[in-house]
């Protein structure tokens, strides 16, 4: 027999889990946009996409209702302004805003060297040093630094690393 007391401290939990889940789920997008909700008002109608196109790195995805994303599955921007260069609908227009409005976290969970495993995978390609060490196992993000590249997330053999959009679009 379950006790509804523990029932409901799971539910509590799991529900907390599944929020911030969805938090994680919602897409990256491109960086040069000052208003994000012109993400949703604008991109649907350009035709080209040209700035899938354009973004020498392939990190730029194109979903189902025409609005650009970012995947970092396989590699990180670079910042080289090329999708803010062909954008059409002057979305991507502020190139002044060279970052990815995102928070950086490291779940302590699967990160290898926070369970005590010499890996320091996630520092070597951050050209910003956002990446820290407190002594050999502690990787933290300074987020006045980091870019929010995604290059880190390429390279973490634990996939330890997520994003999570700060503006809502």
């Amino acid at each position: 027999m379950i006790d509804e007391e523990r029932r409901g401290l799971f539910t509590s939990l799991s529900s907390a889990a599944k929020g911030r889940t969805e938090e994680r789920k919602k897409p990256l997008r491109p960086p040069y946009c000052g208003d994000p909700s012109l993400f949703q008002s604008l991109c649907p109608g350009c035709e080209t996409k040209a700035c899938a196109g354009a973004c020498e790195e392939e990190i730029i995805l194109i979903d189902e209702k025409g609005i650009p994303f970012l995947d970092f599955s396989r590699r990180g921007c670079t910042f080289c302004d090329a999708c803010a260069d062909v954008c059409e609908a002057d979305v991507l227009s502020d190139k002044s805003l060279n970052f990815i409005d995102t928070n950086v976290e490291i779940d302590i969970l699967k990160c290898l060297a926070w369970q005590q495993v010499m890996c320091n995978s996630c520092k070597d390609p951050c050209l910003e040093h956002a990446i820290t060490f407190l002594g050999l196992f502690r990787p933290e993000i300074d987020m006045n630094r980091c870019t929010g590249c995604g290059w880190c997330n390429t390279v973490c053999p634990a996939d330890a690393i997520s994003f999570v959009p700060k503006k809502k679009d």
